[in-house]
């Protein structure tokens, strides 16, 4: 591998070859060998591929230094680095490890000089930040201070538990990132797997503030917490840009997300906090990291010089806006992320698009060139030269669950641009006016530090006078708007701007200063009344989508009473579809009015001149009162406006799925006519499903024709079907029927039947059941499941052999037991078999299958990849394909027969909540296990192996949850040995194998 370098000077045209040249080897790299231990360090550096005039420098290694997971930087430009020693166990693992090391370069020779031990002692440690006198830590479940108020070095007590409540469930997705912002609050980041509930020690659960995945924020001396924006994965990196703006970076879904207060952002699995979301922010980059295909397919080694050309893969953690001014000025303002898999650094470069961002892919900064370099933290510091940390550890992100860690590794390297010249600092020992005047510093590390000291100066009673002269004229007089900007969040932070001064500040003449003036309007909590009035005549004036993405955002602060002026003049204004956040936020605003008046809202549809928001209104209209909701909407249904109908019967249609006994609104006789009349086929079809749940007999009558006629568009057919067995549409039974014949319905006709308690079902479906497809009898299978007397007829046929015993997946015969019906359970036995706990056991059969697995006979994946169609498609994706009822398995630790095995034996040790299975009793004797996708008061949506259900509350007489996986145990005992090898192999394949030939 060819490292490529070059001297400091350089001309341009030579700096443009030499970025191309490295490019090109970083495209063409190949994936790098597999070693026993990690690139010497004092070699590392020349394996490493940088961008011409760059060069990195080992700072501190191993043995001086391991796990390091996070670092900050002090005033006096020490490096603060948190060694966790709890990952990957956690609070299984080694106890009272972690620790806080401080390192210091006192000859400016690039490399520390002086260690010392701050803190040791510590479990779950994950994220570190200085201020107000001490320490600041993540170590879950709680955020830790320990305070050092004379800065000596030494801790001055025990930690303080600042926080607390944050779900040691976490696992990998622990909370983490902590950075102060320009608004004087400390951030961090917080993932997926567990639902934290986080307030201050003592408060009762009501009164704390829920988060299972996003952003948060904590005011150290006002002592509240807030989630500042939820979505996302396992959100790893949190930095802000030169205005002001947060950036994030993720793993699994898209990397990277543009943070606003108030922002609900695309999640991996599970639901929003607020069930009327009804739409969720995404990305802001414009590409992914990996080269198309499953996100998962890089963390395999399969093509890997084509994920390198994009990226390396989808794991990020870090994040790091430069704004230092070492680096060349084509850096600055660019995003930058490790890439966990790529062994890299990624680089986003940053744009405006409306009132967002869109994130353009750039070439990678660097690359490790190295397996074992698995970068995590990096920062600029006082020379603006960037520190950034090498974990120093095999395995992706989960193969060394286990506890196979390497915690004797761990480097901190330094990457500068030319030679820069040592800097000797102590900002803490500058002068009040001197700290403002770094307002003005080209490097933000300065500015960040200069302003939290300042703040701290402020909060201890200290006179600012001066500071404040120097930042008032900046904010006054500057012509740079990040200047201000700095100037602005400087005096908030010294408390030198009160209510007043911010709304003088939302005439300025720069849009940033006027969006920043509305944030700071609502940082302290709910916005009077008064400022509400003046944020609306703002908002009828403006026009920058920037500031009216602040506006948006203040809207969640204004109480609901007081908010519908600017609710409306939000609403009423022409949004770009197409802008990245400002539709959806202007909806998060709006939407707790829709519930507060029924009749305002539905007005509003009329108005509104954005089609999303029109059918948000109506929905949320409809699903917070059925009755009044259509009520209200009616007038809007009257008029001769195509556009408008059609927008407003989606929302009412999202409404009102699953439901029962909606009564029709008075006159819909009328409003009905007035829609048939339409010329507009879909407004006519809309109206049509519509009037089927208003019982409506002549719609019923149009659909069924609908549902039968074979020359009608499939997808058309479909909804017809699927709007009248929603409904429970008496005597449909009989069509269901005739569908069997029809092979563009045969499956759903065969799922809806399970809905209908016709006596002769399973006769007719075990009529049909030869000629069905492999995945039409898995609909078969699962219907006749639903009920006990259909369960007893689909075992007596598989005693027959007109259902083959196979046929019937564990999933199924655990759906059959849960009828809890005797009989069934007896004749399970019978002719299908036992499913025994394995869990207890599991050792033993690790064994077992491992000796299986371990013959000398030959496997075949081709013949394992039909098993797999056979076993597990339906719930997860591999490869090309699959369902989404489990997580995917195309990027899990495959290759390793014990990560397979220990999760299929016993798949209910660790599994995510979304994941776990509950079994549904209804009214007419049905019963359905899944996992739940959707709740709310009137309606739950259960996803089964084979399909969604939607059912009415008033329908469910029985619900139980689960801590048992939807993956049922027992899987591998229906295989034969042979089988279980073909089924690993295909498992461990690094792409798709062919599929076998006919007969095989």
């Amino acid at each position: 591998m060819m490292t490529v370098r070059h001297g400091s000077s350089l001309t341009l045209s030579t700096f443009a070859a030499g970025l191309a040249l490295a490019v090109a080897t970083l495209a063409n790299a190949a994936e790098p060998p597999t070693t026993s231990l990690p690139v010497p360090v004092d070699q590392a550096p020349a394996r490493m591929i940088i961008p011409p005039g760059f060069k990195v420098t080992p700072f501190a290694a191993e043995p001086d230094v391991v796990q390091p997971i996070a670092f900050t930087i002090d005033p006096r430009g020490r490096l603060w680095v948190v060694e966790n020693f709890s990952y990957p166990i956690w609070l299984g693992g080694p106890h009272g490890k972690d620790r806080v090391v401080i390192f210091e370069d006192s000859d400016g020779d690039g490399k520390f000089d002086r260690r010392t031990v701050f803190y040791e002692g510590g479990t779950s440690f994950t994220g570190i930040e200085l201020g107000h006198g001490g320490v600041w830590l993540c170590a879950t479940p709680n955020l830790l201070f320990i305070p050092d108020r004379d800065g000596d070095d030494k801790p001055d007590s025990a930690p303080v538990v600042a926080l607390d409540g944050w779900d040691v469930k976490a696992q990998h997705n622990m909370f983490n990132a902590l950075k102060w912002g320009p608004d004087g609050w400390l951030w961090g980041c917080n993932g997926i797997l567990s639902n934290s509930r986080v307030g201050r020690p003592g408060t009762p659960d009501g009164d704390r503030t829920p988060i299972n995945t996003g952003v948060w924020r904590y005011h150290p001396t006002r002592q509240v917490f807030e989630a500042v924006a939820h979505g996302t994965t396992n959100p790893w990196g949190l930095d802000f840009d030169d205005y002001g703006e947060a950036f994030i970076t993720n793993c699994v879904i898209p990397h990277l997300f543009h943070v606003v207060p108030g922002a609900r952002f695309q999640r991996m699995f599970g639901e929003d906090f607020v069930v009327n979301s009804y739409g969720l922010i995404p990305t802001c980059a414009d590409h992914l990291h990996w080269a198309g295909g499953h996100w998962t397919e890089s963390r395999e080694g399969k093509d890997h010089a084509k994920h390198s050309e994009v990226g390396g893969g989808h794991a990020h953690v870090g994040a790091m806006v430069y704004l230092g001014d070492n680096w060349p000025d084509s850096y600055r303002n660019g995003a930058y992320t490790f890439n966990i898999h790529g062994h890299r650094v990624n680089h986003d470069r940053l744009e405006r698009k409306g009132s967002g961002y869109v994130a353009h892919h750039e070439p990678d900064l660097l690359n490790g060139n190295d397996v074992w370099f698995r970068g995590l933290e990096l920062k600029y510091g006082p020379d603006g030269a960037v520190y950034f940390t090498d974990w120093a550890d095999i395995g992706e992100c989960h193969e060394n669950d286990a506890d196979n860690a390497h915690r004797e590794n761990g480097r901190i390297y330094k990457l500068s641009y030319g030679d820069p010249k040592p800097v000797k600092v102590d900002l803490a020992k500058q002068s009040d006016e001197e700290l403002a005047k770094l307002q003005l510093h080209k490097n933000e590390w300065y500015v960040r530090t200069a302003r939290r000291l300042l703040q701290e100066r402020a909060i201890a009673g200290g006179d600012t006078t001066k500071a404040r002269d120097v930042l008032n004229t900046i904010l006054r007089d500057n012509p740079e708007t990040t200047r201000r900007l700095r100037a602005l969040w400087t005096l908030y932070a010294v408390g030198a701007l009160d209510e007043k001064a911010l709304l003088g500040i939302l005439d300025d003449r720069d849009e940033s200063v006027r969006g920043w003036a509305v944030r700071l309007l609502g940082d302290a909590g709910s916005i009077s009344a008064p400022v509400a009035a003046r944020l609306t005549t703002l908002a009828k004036g403006e026009a920058s989508p920037r500031v009216r993405l602040a506006l948006a955002s203040a809207l969640q602060r204004i109480p609901v009473a007081d908010r519908w002026p600017l609710a409306e003049v939000m609403a009423l204004a022409k949004i770009d579809p197409a802008d990245p956040m400002l539709p959806l936020m202007t909806w998060y605003g709006v939407e707790p009015l829709a519930a507060s008046d029924l009749n305002r809202a539905a007005e509003l549809t009329t108005r509104v001149q954005l089609p999303q928001l029109r059918s948000f209104l109506a929905r949320r209209v409809v699903t917070a009162d059925a009755a009044k909701g259509l009520a209200a909407l009616g007038p809007v249904l009257k008029l001769d406006r195509d556009d408008v109908r059609g927008d407003v019967l989606d929302g009412v249609l999202d409404a009102l799925r699953g439901r029962k006994q909606v009564p029709r609104p008075e006159g819909w006789a009328e409003i009905y006519a007035g829609l048939a009349a339409t010329k507009d086929t879909s407004v006519l079809e809309k109206a049509l499903r519509l009037s089927v749940i208003l019982d409506e007999p002549k719609a019923i009558e149009t659909l069924r024709a609908t549902t039968l006629d074979a020359k009608a568009p499939a997808d058309r057919r479909a909804r017809a079907l699927s709007t009248l067995v929603e409904r429970r549409v008496p005597g449909l039974g009989v069509e269901l029927r005739s569908l069997l014949s029809d092979a563009a319905m045969r499956g759903l006709a065969l799922r809806s039947m399970a809905a209908y308690t016709d006596a002769d079902t399973p006769k007719v479906v075990l009529d049909a059941y030869p000629g069905l497809t492999e995945a039409e009898r898995d609909d078969a299978v699962a219907t006749l499941s639903a009920r006990p007397s259909w369960a007893l007829a689909l075992l007596d046929a598989v005693e027959k052999g007109v259902v083959p015993r196979r046929d019937v997946s564990v999933t199924a015969a655990r759906q059959l037991l849960a009828l809890n019906d005797a009989n069934v359970a007896k004749r399970l036995e019978t002719v299908w078999g036992t499913i025994r706990p394995t869990s207890a056991d599991k050792t033993s059969l690790i064994a077992k299958y491992k000796s299986v697995l371990a013959s000398k006979e030959p496997a075949d994946p081709s013949r394992g990849r039909a098993l797999f169609q056979r076993t597990c498609f339906q719930c997860h994706k591999l490869f090309d394909g699959g369902g989404d009822v489990g997580p995917e398995l195309t990027g899990s630790d495959r290759a390793n027969a014990d990560y397979i095995l220990e999760n299929v034996l016993d798949p209910s040790a660790t599994v995510a909540r979304d994941y776990t299975v509950s079994t549904i009793g209804t009214a007419d004797g049905r019963l359905i296990s899944g996992i739940i996708r959707e709740q709310n008061d009137r309606t739950l949506t259960i996803q089964t192996a084979n399909e969604r259900i939607i059912l009415a509350r008033e329908d469910i007489e029985d619900f139980k949850p689960s801590n048992v996986s939807m993956m049922p145990e027992g899987q591998l005992e229906r295989l034969t040995d042979q089988e279980i090898r073909d089924l690993f192999a295909y498992l461990a394949a690094k792409g798709q194998v062919e599929a076998p030939a006919a007969g095989r």
